[in-house]
């Protein structure tokens, strides 16, 4: 398991400076998608459903990198670094709910991989939950 330290060493993190406003735009891109997650489903496309919900999580996950002056070139690494950044925190669960969904999506999207309705609802749902543990942190 390669660590952020390695990660930023790689050039697969990588530091910038601090800006409210992508933090902003990171938030409003991940609630977009999340909606787009929710109107997927009821056309019954739950494969498409789960990797808007993917999408929602990881721009939420950019927004708390932003947040520090980090940039991400790697969805492992963006993952791993948030790992580190809080363990045992109350957000430090849907971190690994997102890393679990990360290696889900690369099979729905890369491999053709299925994903059933209900699979789809409880992306949607983890979302929504990580979404707001995110929004909660970046205002603090």
């Amino acid at each position: 398991m390669k660590t952020a330290a390695e990660c930023f060493e790689e050039g697969k993190l990588k530091k910038t400076k601090k800006e409210a406003e992508q933090v902003e735009n990171s938030v409003g891109q991940a609630e977009h998608y999340l909606g787009r997650a929710v109107g997927v489903l009821k056309s019954e496309f739950p494969d498409v459903s789960f990797l808007m919900s993917y999408n929602a999580m990881f721009h939420a996950a950019r927004a708390l990198l932003f947040r520090d002056g980090v940039k991400e070139r790697s969805h492992y690494c963006m993952v791993q670094y948030l790992r580190e950044k809080y363990p045992g925190q109350e957000i430090s669960q849907s971190i690994e709910i997102l890393d679990n969904y990360r290696l889900d999506r690369h099979k729905v999207q890369y491999s053709g991989g299925n994903c059933t309705h209900e699979e789809a609802e409880q992306a949607i749902k983890d979302a929504k939950e990580f979404i707001t543990l995110v929004k909660k942190a970046v205002q603090k």
